[in-house]
């Protein structure tokens, strides 16, 4: 040992003449700089030398202390973990009665982190943590506790006056600082993150607090992600009922309660059918059929994305080569939706190329659908990812184009093959106007670019025709047909087969 502070003669004098030990007062730095005074119990050990060598246990109680602060603070980043938060948490909750301030909980969960790990790696992954933690850290007050709850998520205890009031700030200087991209050192990322609000009161507990902030959290991914939502106590059934959806989730796959439906692409000079896109449907036991907009975002937070997905690509690929089989004068193509999980996982190249190689699809009949919201996320990624599905020989089309995001740099940074023109503009086609403007400058500005244009959502007569004269040369909607099962679309194939071009052999069925 090397005495603490003081002449170390005096401790060696004081040693030799005790008769057993002498208790000293040491002061020494601890892992986080801070001073710990600790009591030594010092003894006298003649070696064979004759010298003196003093034994203690500081050693020991500064390993203790160590050790206790690895078991409430996160390792990675150095904010308190879920143990020492919840204490804090419950000794807040106890303090309400007494006091004027209230207690409330930011939860915080990074959207798309698991691209960043899929795609960049575990280090990266790590590196993006670190710099979120100390993004954080500066949006937060000295008094407030933040915490990494664990993987990618974070939550922030706030007491204040008017609480609710201060933590709504909190969350919104958090989502202010995330919308920059952040500079990783090998790499620059755009981040969001999804936050829910929950101000606790007398009847509240550590963990329906948390719960209640978490619940708002997935009520702010559900919305749109990138934003905040403050709970109120409805959401409490809406949490239960997602719970449940989600244990159903992980039996539908497995049990065969997915399957697809077809909605017919028509060629709107020659009003044949010469595409399909692919659409899911759950057919729950007990719920009936579900729609993918309900199910899909669940599918997505859990993980299970990229395995129905795949479940897709396969069985949408299957049909269309099936159908080219027995029709091969149609060159059918056929379009799947690619979800912003499955574009972020390298795992989506192996899934196309497993599909087009088991089903003997030609690559150019494959179209995967994208939004320009996926794109937008992470416009480094996405180019990558589509330069590689690209090389694979599939067509990509930009989906919902005009609604959001657009903007002519996209079509040229992303050279998709196929504009989507949203339904939104199409149903603004009336007698009065042969053709609204926004909708002809963006037919016009797919066709300067070279593109196929696709209008969605055609209900009326009026609406093809002026689309048809307007340049548009493929479109979907009721209009030809609803969204069918294989083997109507095979029907209609089979009659189409039958009818001479020119006939309406697109008609809805019966």
């Amino acid at each position: 040992m090397v005495a603490p502070h003081g002449p170390r003669a005096g401790y060696r004098s004081a040693l030799l003449c005790a008769a057993a030990a002498v208790v000293l007062t040491a002061c020494q730095p601890l892992v986080d700089g801070a001073p710990s005074h600790t009591l030594l119990t010092v003894a006298a050990v003649l070696t064979a030398a004759g010298s003196a060598d003093l034994r203690q246990r500081a050693r020991r109680q500064r390993t203790e202390h160590e050790l206790e602060h690895l078991a409430f603070h996160d390792g990675l980043t150095g904010l308190a973990n879920r143990a020492l938060f919840t204490d804090r948490l419950e000794q807040a909750l106890r303090r309400i009665a007494r006091s004027d301030r209230d207690v409330s909980v930011v939860y915080i969960d990074l959207d798309g982190f698991k691209n960043v790990n899929d795609s960049l790696g575990h280090a990266m992954g790590d590196s993006l943590i670190r710099e979120v933690a100390a993004i954080l850290t500066g949006a937060v007050r000295t008094e407030d506790t933040l915490a990494r709850l664990g993987g990618d998520e974070f939550a922030i205890l706030v007491e204040a006056t008017h609480g609710s009031n201060e933590a709504v700030r909190i969350a919104e200087r958090v989502l202010a600082a995330l919308r920059q991209p952040l500079d990783l050192g090998t790499a620059r990322v755009n981040v969001s993150a999804s936050v829910g609000i929950a101000t606790g009161d007398i009847t509240s507990t550590g963990s329906s607090l948390l719960r209640d902030a978490d619940n708002a959290m997935y009520w702010a991914k559900g919305a749109g992600r990138g934003r905040y939502v403050v709970f109120n106590p409805q959401m409490r059934s809406a949490a239960a009922e997602r719970l449940q959806l989600e244990q159903d989730l992980w039996a539908a796959l497995p049990e065969g309660q997915f399957r697809l439906v077809y909605q017919p692409v028509v060629d709107l000079v020659s009003e044949r059918v010469v595409g399909f896109e692919a659409l899911l449907r759950w057919d729950h036991p007990t719920l009936g059929v579900v729609l993918p907009e309900r199910f899909l975002p669940v599918a997505e937070d859990i993980g299970l994305i990229a395995e129905i997905g795949a479940w897709v690509l396969h069985e949408a690929a299957a049909a269309a080569a099936g159908w080219q089989r027995q029709h091969p004068e149609v060159a059918l193509s056929m379009a799947v939706n690619v979800s912003p999980s499955q574009l972020g996982s390298p795992d989506l190249i192996r899934h196309v190329r497993e599909a087009l190689v088991d089903s003997g699809l030609p690559p150019a009949s494959l179209v995967l659908e994208l939004t320009e919201s996926v794109l937008v996320r992470d416009p480094v990624l996405a180019a990558e990812r589509l330069r590689e599905l690209r090389a694979l020989g599939v067509k990509l089309a930009l989906d919902d184009f005009g609604t959001g995001y657009s903007s002519l740099s996209h079509l040229r940074q992303f050279a998709v093959d196929i504009l989507k023109i949203d339904r939104s503009f199409v149903s603004t086609i009336d007698d009065k106007e042969a053709m609204p403007a926004i909708l002809r400058g963006l037919i016009n500005l797919g066709r300067t670019l070279d593109l196929e244009i696709v209008a969605e959502g055609i209900e009326e007569e009026l609406q093809r025709t002026h689309l048809r004269d307007g340049g548009a040369g493929l479109a979907q909607g009721y209009l030809f047909a609803a969204p069918l099962e294989q083997a109507d679309a095979g029907l209609l194939l089979l009659g189409q087969a039958d009818s001479p071009a020119g006939e309406d052999a697109a008609a809805p069925l019966a």
